[in-house]
């Protein structure tokens, strides 16, 4: 679908939201890697391997979704973010009808 002008204004908000709370959600759980007391009787340099594997694979991650980001993706990224729970309901509520009844059915088809 392609997103008139005044909903990629939406969607590079949307966007930029969907980022931080992926890179909040991510330090949450490295914090909670590294604060974890199993690791902690662990070779450190184990440890530091596991952790890289980590920032790494979400690298890798976030690459994917955000890199090279043009108006031509905007609706995917959203899509996808909104799929995976990264943006509410509430959040897409800035949509028109159209855009956001297309982001609703959507994900229905994807979960049957």
């Amino acid at each position: 679908m392609e997103l008139q002008k005044s909903q990629k204004k939406i969607a590079r908000e949307l966007i930029t939201t969907g980022l931080q709370r992926e890179c909040k959600t991510f330090l949450e759980k490295i914090e909670t890697f590294t604060h974890n007391p199993r690791y902690k009787a662990d070779n450190p340099h184990e440890v530091y391997l596991k952790l890289y594997k980590k920032v790494a694979a979400f690298d890798k991650h976030i690459a994917r979704r955000y890199n090279d980001m043009r108006g031509s993706r905007y609706y995917l990224t959203v899509l996808s973010l909104f799929y995976d729970d990264v943006l509410t309901l509430e959040d897409i509520a800035a949509f028109d009808d159209e855009v956001r009844n297309a982001l609703m059915k959507s994900v229905k088809v994807f979960d049957e």
